[in-house]
């Protein structure tokens, strides 16, 4: 007879993400992961596979969880300087909810495990192409619509508001004030005329 699963999978990748987002691969144990999931060691393994495999599924949790919400407003083909607007207004709105030291997940691992497991480097920075993607479309829209100027360079503008978002998320988890970082990200956006 077939074992029957004792957990709801989707829950339990929810609180292995939030435990890893939190921790960090390394400082989050195997046992840490089998009481806050309340699947037991086998149901785990037998799911997921092992610990790197529920990491990296909760990295692609996150993408979808939190990282799509936030990225919405760059989503529509025809995104300008108001949805660029909207996207940090998105990022700073995160780093001011409760448990904002976090930062965000997808830098973490980045920092973590990025350059010594391919894997998670291949999905960071698959993360990073698609929001430096979102933001080079917004802007090239910016520069057509008028709302940005004409000679703006766009590719160079995108690796900027890409580091600039990165950048608040890495302040966020090192425990900036949140006053700080939002004059960071506001002097970013004052330097691009049309955005500020």
């Amino acid at each position: 007879m077939p074992r029957i699963k004792a957990f709801q999978p989707a829950e339990a990748l929810d609180h292995a993400m939030e435990l890893f987002w939190r921790d960090g691969y390394a400082a989050t144990r195997l046992d840490q992961l089998v009481r806050r999931t309340g699947a037991s060691r086998y149901g785990l393994y037998a799911t997921f596979g092992g610990k790197r495999d529920l990491f990296l599924a909760s990295l692609e949790r996150y993408s979808q969880a939190v990282m799509d919400p936030m990225l919405g407003p760059l989503q529509d083909a025809r995104a300008s300087t108001r949805e660029i607007r909207a996207f940090f207004d998105r990022v700073l709105g995160l780093i001011r909810r409760p448990g904002a030291g976090r930062g965000c997940f997808i830098c973490n691992a980045a920092f973590e495990r990025g350059a010594i497991d391919p894997l998670t480097g291949r999905l960071v920075r698959r993360h990073f192409d698609r929001v430096h993607r979102l933001l080079a479309r917004a802007l090239a829209n910016g520069r057509r619509d008028g709302s940005l100027p004409h000679d703006l360079a766009v590719p160079a503008c995108a690796d900027h508001l890409l580091g600039v978002a990165a950048g608040a998320f890495l302040l966020a988890r090192s425990g900036m004030a949140i006053g700080f970082i939002r004059r960071f990200v506001g002097m970013a956006l004052r330097g691009l005329k049309g955005l500020s």
